[in-house]
């Protein structure tokens, strides 16, 4: 018998690849699966970034510690005020970056909210804080600066009370800073800074848009958005600026029949409102937020049902001032509208 031998060149190299893949397959999970590249987390993402820094050139001890917080400002003073909390460990010299989570459904929709810092050291005695809470939008993905202090350092000398001027129809409050060489004008609930100007005479403080007020003495002019008002000192501040400083959070007014409103800080504030003129007042001790989270709600002791709903978007009153938010006073039935104003800072 004759046999046929044939070499087969390749072949051996061709099975031992067909065998390992098919060990590979076999121990790979079973059932429809799908491997997915993993997806890409954005930066700052229900997060607030930044830095915190100070002036004083003097590095922290081993095991210094940063705790950032998140702070609804309207709710000072009350278990709800923390929003996040982030402790950065082992830190170095400033500027000392963080990353602070928060949870958005946390966030209300007229909530106004600062971040506050501590540098501590490594026995937790505080070292530097944030003296003044941060202004920053949680929801804007911008990274936020926080400028500490010397713990226990004596605190600057307190900013000189704002002065009161009658500009045509406009009551202005006007708070002088000499040290930074600005003013800071506050009219219907709105403010506006301004820094120094070049001037013959008096006072002058302009920016680059037109908006200029020169005072000289007891008198002056003062020019907003191209209006131009001749302004008179007086001893009364305006009404926006008289509520600020009795710790007013949220104000608003209307006309036709005439009515105010007046809402104090807090998860459940106070309310005042006088209405039809003043012929009718209302107090209730506790509000409640609206579910939509767009104002607040309460029933007085006589048993009237009060709402009272803001909208973020520009009105304008009689006088032709403007504000930042349109307001509406649901109370016993009648509907009141009108412009009002967040003045907590």
């Amino acid at each position: 018998m004759t046999v046929f031998r044939t070499r087969l060149a390749g072949i051996a190299p061709v099975l031992l690849s067909v065998a390992v893949a098919a060990i590979v397959a076999a121990c790979q999970p079973q059932g429809n699966t799908t491997t997915r590249p993993a997806q890409p987390v954005t930066q700052g993402a229900h997060a607030v970034t930044g830095t915190a820094t100070y002036r004083e050139r003097i590095l922290p001890p081993p095991g210094s510690t940063l705790r950032v917080q998140l702070l609804d400002t309207l709710l000072a003073d009350t278990p709800d005020a923390v929003i996040a909390d982030a402790t950065v460990k082992d830190v170095a010299g400033p500027p000392i970056a963080f990353t602070l989570p928060f949870d958005p459904a946390k966030l209300r929709a007229n909530g106004r909210y600062g971040v506050h810092a501590t540098l501590a050291g490594p026995d937790g005695t505080p070292m530097f804080v944030s003296d003044t809470r941060v202004p920053v939008d949680p929801a804007a993905n911008v990274p936020v600066e926080i400028a500490m202090v010397q713990a226990g350092a004596p605190k600057a000398a307190a900013a000189p009370a704002p002065t009161n001027w009658q500009c045509g129809d406009l009551r202005v409050g006007a708070a002088f800073d000499t040290v930074a060489n600005r003013v800071t004008l506050s009219y219907g609930g709105r403010s506006r800074t301004l820094p120094l100007a070049m001037s013959g005479s008096g006072a002058r403080y302009a920016d680059d848009t037109g908006n200029e007020f020169w005072t000289k003495g007891d008198s002056g002019t003062l020019t907003l958005d191209g209006e131009k008002h001749e302004c008179t000192r007086t001893n009364s501040a305006s009404p926006w600026d008289d509520a600020r400083s009795r710790g007013v959070a949220f104000r608003a007014v209307g006309n036709e029949p005439g009515w105010l409103v007046e809402i104090g800080p807090g998860e459940a504030p106070s309310l005042h409102a006088q209405l039809d003129f003043g012929s009718r007042t209302l107090d209730i001790a506790g509000m409640q937020p609206r579910a939509q989270g767009d104002g607040w709600t309460g029933t007085s002791a006589n048993g009237t049902a009060v709402e009272v709903i803001v909208e973020r978007k520009p009105c304008q009153d009689d006088a032709g001032t403007t504000f930042d938010v349109t307001a509406r006073l649901q109370a016993g039935g009648k509907t009141y509208t009108g412009c009002g104003a967040f003045l907590a800072k």
